[in-house]
């Protein structure tokens, strides 16, 4: 009798018995704003991992396509350079926070949590008042255009450094061998200085004959640096992927020419360190 009431408890037990899954589910979002509902087995050193949802399959996408994954607990497992990049240059600055709830929340100050393990953001609303917000619960982010400060430093050293390339290239080009070293050198970069003879500058020659071409060329490509982040919207950035069927309202990818040489560099040297003697060459360097 007592084994047949054990086995009525079992059978009753399992039938009612409530079960929620508890498997963690995850998303991985491009920068175009696109998402990945799936199960990420592993993220490695060039790839993340992971089975879609309702697969079997393993699957792969390269980590420099990911902006950032998370998991259906609010958690950031991973986030890109251009994350973390957009987030240093909201900071510190005025704008307006939509949320996915249809509300605006304008604001004098932003701060962000560092950890972006549950991600928090800081909204300074006036002086007196301040609010945490999930970023989660943000779309997006758009801020005033004081923003506009990476333009125009963009727009200078992509043009300043061009004329020092080209004065450098014409120092190869025009070599003369029997001339000494350093005053030749210093006749192509001369050319893109003024004249200040009150400290000696360009006495004698003048102001150089690309002087001109730099201070027209450099604003120009200031102006257009601008205009196109202006046309770009490059004040706006969003978050929330809630939407699941639609994009960004635009690509949320950094260019950085330092972090791609610096990108490329790491994947060289983890190719090398793939083999024994390659690993070897590295550790005398590190």
């Amino acid at each position: 009798m007592k084994h047949f009431r054990c086995i009525f408890l079992f059978v009753f037990s399992f039938l009612w018995s409530s079960t929620v899954p508890t498997d963690v589910k995850h998303v991985v979002v491009d920068h175009d704003g696109n998402t990945i509902e799936c199960f990420v087995d592993s993220i490695g050193y060039q790839y993340i991992y992971y089975v879609p949802k309702d697969s079997v399959d393993t699957d792969s996408i390269k980590l420099k396509k990911a902006y950032y994954v998370y998991s259906d607990y609010d958690r950031i497992y991973h986030h890109s350079w251009s994350f973390g990049e957009n987030i240093r240059r909201m900071e510190n600055r005025t704008g307006k926070a939509y949320t996915i709830d249809g509300d605006t929340l304008d604001f004098v100050n932003i701060k962000f949590d560092k950890d972006m393990i549950n991600p928090e953001i800081l909204l300074k609303l006036s002086p007196e008042k301040s609010k945490y917000i999930s970023m989660f619960d943000i779309e997006r982010i758009e801020t005033d255009f004081s923003i506009m400060t990476y333009s125009v430093k963009r727009g200078f050293i992509y043009s300043f450094y061009t004329f020092l390339l080209a004065s450098t290239l014409e120092i190869a080009l025009s070599w003369d061998s029997e001339r000494r070293m350093i005053p030749q050198i210093w006749d192509q970069y001369d050319d893109l200085l003024p004249m200040v003879s009150i400290i000696g500058l360009n006495k004698q020659k003048g102001t150089g004959v690309a002087y001109e071409s730099l201070t027209s060329l450099i604003p120009l490509s200031i102006l257009i640096s601008m205009g196109y982040d202006v046309f770009k919207e490059k004040n706006k950035f969003y978050f929330s992927s809630v939407y699941r069927d639609e994009e960004f309202g635009r690509n949320m990818y950094v260019f950085s020419l330092k972090q791609v040489i610096h990108s490329k560099l790491d994947e060289i040297i983890f190719q090398l360190e793939k083999n024994k003697f390659g690993k070897k060459v590295i550790g005398w360097f590190r």
